[in-house]
């Protein structure tokens, strides 16, 4: 019996959205594009940029793509989102999703819109000394846990984001590594990053990338009136090696 409802819902499924288990797009044609591009310009932008540069989003020009790039792949990310990370469902039926997805296969065709006009090398040894990014940023390997893993922000993050990064950290600070300071009974103040919070207790990452935890009867003040533990690098770094900066994250790609 219950091999027989199996097959009667994945009956239901392939009728339903017939499209979905395809290899070859039928709408990847240049109306099918032209739609597509429509649809993409009135609901993806305000993460992936006009021309799909990235932004909040990622880069979507260089036809790499983190969760998979088969058509069947990209349907799935456009129609239902991806989940546990910030890319949603936004409604599309299935035949919009084909066609958002030829026109993602046409934009990726171009090649990457950007180039990083900086020098990526002394870009790194700017990231890795005197901004000493590595004590709250990892790459790969190396690095801490404060702030976000930056192996792939080359790939998510178009020129103009990762700019705004360095110089107004507060622009977009995604909700897991806003700041907060834990002012404690005993007079300690403790900046970090929230990783769990109940009635009782708080626990948090401190900007030495230590763990932390607090009864909350030992607990003054919690506070978050500074969203972002990141400093501002327009008054650190001169304009030459901000723009150094930015050409070394853009260079993180990670694996291709």
């Amino acid at each position: 019996m219950r091999a027989v409802v199996r097959i009667v819902f994945c009956l239901g499924v392939l009728i339903a959205a017939p499209w979905a288990w395809a290899q070859s797009n039928a709408f990847d044609t240049p109306e099918g594009i032209a739609q597509g591009s429509s649809l993409f310009q009135g609901r993806c932008t305000y993460c992936h940029g006009a021309h799909g540069e990235g932004g909040r989003g990622p880069d979507l020009t260089a036809g790499s793509y983190r969760h998979g790039g088969s058509n069947a792949e990209l349907f799935a990310a456009v129609r239902n989102g991806i989940s546990g990370t910030e890319m949603p469902a936004v409604g599309f039926s299935d035949e919009e999703s084909w066609k958002v997805v030829a026109f993602l296969r046409k934009l990726a065709s171009s090649g990457p819109m950007e180039k990083a006009p900086g020098d990526a090398a002394a870009g790194q040894a700017i990231f890795e000394g005197k901004g000493r990014c590595l004590s709250c940023h990892s790459v790969g390997h190396s690095g801490g846990s404060v702030g976000p893993d930056l192996a792939t922000v080359g790939r998510r993050r178009n020129l103009k984001y990762l700019e705004e990064s360095l110089v107004k950290p507060e622009a977009d600070v995604p909700v897991r590594y806003r700041g907060i300071l834990v002012v404690t009974k005993s007079g300690d103040n403790i900046q970090g990053v929230r990783i769990n919070e109940d009635d009782l207790s708080i626990q948090f990452r401190d900007t030495r990338d230590n763990i932390r935890s607090f009864m909350k009867t030992d607990v003054k003040e919690i506070r978050f009136d500074k969203p972002s533990l990141m400093p501002a690098y327009g008054s650190i770094l001169s304009k030459k090696e901000i723009e150094d900066v930015v050409a070394y994250l853009s260079s993180l790609r990670g694996e291709q």
